[in-house]
């Protein structure tokens, strides 16, 4: 019987850069990222990572506190 290899797994290794461009139709009638268009890409972000740790398929299974602070605005 083999003993299973344990490998450190380190944050760095499964960090993962995602850039989207706000385009017109990403926003509200004031020109702010609307607040589910930007959940939506940090729940995308965020499944690369924890797939790129995990080695396997992630899903979000739930979202405790999401808070927005400031606007994201269209230039």
């Amino acid at each position: 019987m083999t003993k299973p290899i344990h490998t450190e797994k380190y944050v760095k290794n499964s960090q993962v850069t995602m850039i989207e461009l706000v385009l017109p139709n990403d926003t509200n009638i004031l020109n702010n990222l609307l607040g589910g268009r930007l959940m939506h890409w940090m729940d995308i972000a965020c499944a690369m990572a924890a797939a790129k740790h995990c080695n396997s398929i992630c899903v979000t299974a739930e979202v405790d506190d999401l808070s927005f602070h400031f606007p994201i605005k269209l230039l």
